[in-house]
């Protein structure tokens, strides 16, 4: 009889025992259901943030807050009590949330737009009777002549004073003969001839050889339309080409020859050096 209530008695025991781990483990089966439901409601709200294509930024506060309630609904659910005492209730939560809000909106005021300042009509302008403006005519202004080109007091200056250079005529016409017949020089069709003649001397006591080329003498013939360079002839003494030996007191001649439109008139004859002075000049007048 003792041995059958001592079996009984374990048998309760054992049977309460079971029944108790049951329940533990529905307890516990409940707690994970409701920590992956929660995980799950957090794990929607951060994809369909993503799936709308908007990034949401986060505060350092907001994080900490989020994280403090995701603990709190894990421990809320935990049978073991080791971490609720520490962990703050739903209430402690609410307002230490509302606390930070607060702080933040005192850090960050929203500026409110300035009261706007009514402005006074502005006032009625009596239009001025139009005038009409004087309208003067500007003075003639008398046109001033252009300042005189620097010129040689000689012929010979253009030569740097090393040969007296004087002019001696023109001659215009169709034909020119020199010292050789068969050298003569002839108008083309259309045109006439302008021959000026020059007279070289060498007035030093030396004997000195004439060349052109040494000098950077040019001479140009204007008429009353153009100007003309000279032409290169045949004749002997043409200026151009002209080079001889004068001894002391000997002179010689040199021409130059111009073909222009038979309907022009030659004016004058201008003499420049540009190894000299390129502005300075010496003119001579043609007579016709």
């Amino acid at each position: 009889m003792s041995l059958m209530c001592r079996y009984e008695t374990e048998n309760s025991f054992f049977v309460e025992f079971f029944e108790k781990e049951n329940e533990v483990r529905e307890m516990r089966g409940k707690v994970k259901k409701g920590i992956v439901l929660a995980l799950a409601c957090l794990m929607v709200f951060v994809l369909t943030a993503c799936e709308s294509g908007e990034h949401i930024n986060l505060t350092q506060e907001e994080s900490d807050a989020i994280a403090q309630y995701s603990a709190y609904l894990i421990m809320k659910y935990d049978t073991r009590k080791t971490h609720k005492e520490k962990l703050l209730d739903e209430k402690q939560l609410k307002k230490a949330y509302e606390e930070r809000a607060a702080e933040e909106a005192e850090k960050n005021p929203v500026k409110k737009d300035p009261t706007p300042v009514p402005t006074e009509a502005p006032e009625k302008v009596t239009p001025t009777a139009e005038v009409t403006p004087e309208i003067t005519e500007p003075a003639e202004v008398t046109p001033t002549a252009e300042p005189a080109k620097p010129a040689f007091e000689s012929l010979s200056e253009c030569y740097d004073n090393k040969f007296e250079v004087l002019f001696s005529k023109s001659i215009v016409g169709e034909s020119y003969k020199g010292d050789n017949e068969y050298l003569s020089v002839y108008a083309p069709d259309g045109q006439k001839l302008v021959v000026t003649e020059f007279i070289i001397r060498n007035g030093s006591s030396q004997d000195l050889n004439f060349k052109t080329s040494d000098f950077k003498v040019e001479y140009k013939l204007i008429s009353d339309k153009k100007t003309y360079k000279p032409k290169m002839s045949l004749i002997t003494n043409d200026l151009l080409l002209l080079e001889k030996k004068l001894t002391p007191g000997e002179s010689t001649s040199g021409i130059l020859v111009y073909f222009i439109d038979n309907d022009e008139i030659p004016k004058s004859v201008v003499v420049t050096n540009t190894d000299l002075s390129p502005d300075k000049i010496y003119e001579i007048t043609i007579n016709n």
